[in-house]
């Protein structure tokens, strides 16, 4: 199974959400009936006058000001123009969570893979994990919170989500990282918070920039991954780091991962055990999923037998933190990397 399946199992995305009349009756509930009573005769004119003036000032500005009195604003989103409050307090949201967190919005409800960031688990405090043992217990869940904007990165989600609060659903990779998180922060009216996040971590980033460069050399740098009884390359465009060593602190892949996953598109590929020395460098970024048995690999003459290993070049890093890509991941992973290629000034 492709890794990107696999991780796509992990957050919950193949999910398919089956009707449930209990919570399309509770979503009925928050809904509410309102009424119209009469009108005297004066209020009656001041409504024509009202909408006189409402038409000369044109369709664009009349939407705009109706919004703003309804605190409401109309966003552009991947399923289209969407209304949403214009300062949304209580979010669901079942994939991104670190670019709120970002920006010191705490959501509500996150999914328990976001939860499962251990670079955020200082800041989750008071969110509640998402009932995913079904499709009807999530909508339940959800439902009874009252949101009054949800965020999604399922789109078979996204109909289902809608009849209960405003949606938004952000569709995976049409985005960089980057641009996510300027996106998340504007639909909090957090753009400003955002932007200094992202300053200060490329400052950060930059400011040792020459510094990594001069300890790494002209050798090269890799990740590579243990899945049951697979083994994982990238480069880039898959997490774990890569844009800051590849993109930002531009370090060398060996040619074999420079060639597709770095300069290429692809994002990441499967090698044999055989393969490695190809596919590893001179510095090794290695980690395993949880619950992996990776003896195969790190048992193996093959593993043993690779300078990087033998030298102490290799990263153990903790896949569960790595494969997520929100800010707040990539400033720990920048911190990490300071770290350990300091470890070898001089060698």
């Amino acid at each position: 199974m492709p890794l990107r399946e696999r991780e796509d199992i992990m957050m919950n995305r193949t999910r398919r959400l089956a009707p449930a009349i209990a919570v399309l009756a509770a979503v009925g509930m928050l809904t509410g009936c309102s009424g119209k009573g009469g009108e005297s005769g004066n209020n009656k004119v001041d409504t024509e006058n009202e909408s006189t003036a409402q038409k000369s000032q044109g369709p664009e500005k009349n939407a705009a000001s109706r919004e703003a009195e309804e605190g409401m604003r109309t966003v552009e989103t991947d399923k289209g123009q969407v209304e949403i409050p214009i300062n949304p307090e209580n979010i669901v949201t079942d994939y991104y969570l670190g670019e709120f967190l970002a920006v010191d919005v705490k959501p509500a409800i996150a999914s328990p893979y976001s939860l499962s960031n251990p670079f955020l688990a200082d800041k989750t405090e008071g969110i509640r994990e998402m009932d995913i043992t079904s499709a009807e217990t999530s909508l339940e869940m959800i439902a009874a919170q009252e949101p009054d904007l949800i965020v999604t990165i399922t789109e078979a989600d996204y109909e289902k989500y809608s009849e209960i609060a405003p949606t938004v659903y952000i569709q995976d990779g049409k985005r960089s990282d980057e641009e996510v998180f300027r996106y998340i922060a504007d639909l909090v009216g957090k753009s400003g918070e955002a932007e200094e996040y992202i300053t200060d971590f490329k400052a950060r980033a930059l400011d040792v920039k020459e510094e990594i460069r001069g300890i790494v050399g002209d050798r090269t740098v890799s990740i590579v991954e243990v899945w049951p009884q697979q083994i994982y390359t990238m480069g880039s465009h898959f997490a774990r780091g890569g844009s800051i060593l590849y993109d930002m602190w531009e370090l060398k892949a060996p040619e074999a991962v420079q060639a597709d996953m770095v300069d290429g598109d692809t994002q990441y590929q499967v090698v044999s055990l055989e393969a490695l020395p190809e596919y590893t460098g001179d510095f090794i970024l290695y980690g395993v999923l949880a619950d992996t048995d990776s003896a195969f690999v790190e048992d193996s003459k093959l593993w043993n037998s690779l300078e990087a290993v033998q030298e102490g070049r290799v990263l153990p890093y903790e896949q569960v933190s790595f494969m997520h890509r929100d800010p707040i991941t990539y400033n720990a992973q920048l911190d990490i990397f300071i770290d350990f290629f300091r470890g070898f000034e001089g060698k």
